[in-house]
């Protein structure tokens, strides 16, 4: 029987993975996928101790051309209720918590924030924004504090969370931080809790394309890596089950937003009207990971359009389907829609327009 060539590759790439993935499956896959990552130019980066949402797993895959070293080397939603447009302005002097702010992703999203001039929690287990000497200026260093959040640790979560407006959980599994079980899943879920607990408005969570396919290559490929795809879907479903349980029971409605991002990327940012969003988690691309921050925070400014969704981001003209994403992104191709349609394509000029229309929205009668 042929194979496909998505197959294919994530058969290369596991072969290559197996052969290290001795006793310490975890271990030896992650410091594989650091060993891989770090040899790629084309998205190399400086690496920080604290390597917070940045799962080796995801970026090797999605990234594209880290699958590309490794192969050479070888929705239903539960409903959450929004928060309306009057009762979210009289929080904007509250500031926003990134929690993994030291991550990649993490990074661009307390940089927007304070591009934006957004008062901002930056959270991570050291304490101390890493890219403080890069973002901070003397116009907007009072908009900055930093605080310490091991999401492992729950008393760390509910202080830093306490008093925000809104959440942004970029959190991941890593080697200092921990597996994905406890991070991207009872990590998250205790910063779930924390903002119930606190009354935050809204929790973004930074997720992944594909969490929901476990027969894709692209889920089993990632897979290999602590299970954390596995761990990610548990994540997002259990925070569902809370805020649909608070909700249903309280006055003071709280909400969520689930982003997953395709291959993420450090391009600059192109900015809402290049964006597509999808739902049904059957297509895919890349992304740069300035514009996921963007998408994090617009999200929190419009809770009523994005309060209780589930959607996936990409480039709009990078989206292919999950079968064949991967290759496509290896190759840097630009696929402008045709590949495929799934009929759930978002597209907008403004974050306004491009969130209109996302379904499993909580709509207040």
């Amino acid at each position: 029987m042929m194979m496909h060539a998505p197959v294919v590759l994530w058969a290369v790439a596991l072969s290559t993975i197996a052969s290290v993935a001795a006793f310490n499956p975890i271990a030896s896959t992650y410091a594989t996928s650091q060993r891989i990552t770090s040899s790629v130019a084309l998205y190399s980066e400086p690496q920080t101790d604290d390597c917070e949402g940045d799962d080796g797993g995801r970026r090797l895959f999605l990234e594209g051309a880290a699958i590309a070293a490794a192969a050479s080397a070888a929705s239903s939603f539960a409903l959450g209720p929004t928060i309306g447009s009057a009762s979210a302005a009289s929080t904007s002097d509250q500031p926003i918590c990134v929690i993994g702010c030291n991550g990649r992703t993490g990074t661009e999203v307390v940089s927007y924030c304070l591009t934006k001039g957004i008062p901002t929690v930056a959270a991570s287990r050291g304490g101390a924004y890493n890219a403080k000497d890069d973002v901070v200026t003397s116009s907007n260093s009072k908009l900055l504090k930093e605080m310490v959040c091991d999401v492992t640790v729950a008393s760390t979560v509910e202080a830093a969370v306490a008093g925000s407006r809104g959440v942004v959980f970029a959190a991941s599994a890593s080697k200092q931080g921990g597996p994905p079980s406890a991070v991207d899943n009872a990590g998250l879920v205790s910063a779930a809790k924390a903002c119930i607990d606190a009354k935050v408005p809204h929790l973004v969570i930074v997720s992944s394309g594909a969490v929901t396919k476990p027969s894709s290559p692209v889920y089993q490929f990632l897979n290999l890596f602590g299970k954390i795809m596995e761990e990610k879907i548990k994540g997002e479903d259990e925070v569902r089950r809370l805020y649909a349980e608070h909700n249903s029971g309280s006055e003071n409605k709280l909400t969520y937003t689930v982003i997953r991002p395709g291959g993420l990327t450090l391009d600059p940012p192109r900015g809402a009207d290049a964006v597509e969003l999808n739902q049904g988690d059957t297509k895919s691309g890349r992304i740069s990971r300035a514009d996921v921050a963007a998408l994090c925070i617009e999200s929190i400014s419009y809770p009523e359009l994005t309060g209780g969704t589930t959607f996936e981001c990409y480039d709009a003209d990078t989206g292919a389907p999950l079968a064949t994403v991967g290759l496509s992104n290896i190759a840097k191709k630009k696929t402008d829609g045709e590949v495929f349609v799934s009929g759930k394509e978002r597209r907008g000029a403004t974050y306004k327009e491009l969130f209109s229309g996302l379904e499993g929205r909580y709509v207040q009668g």
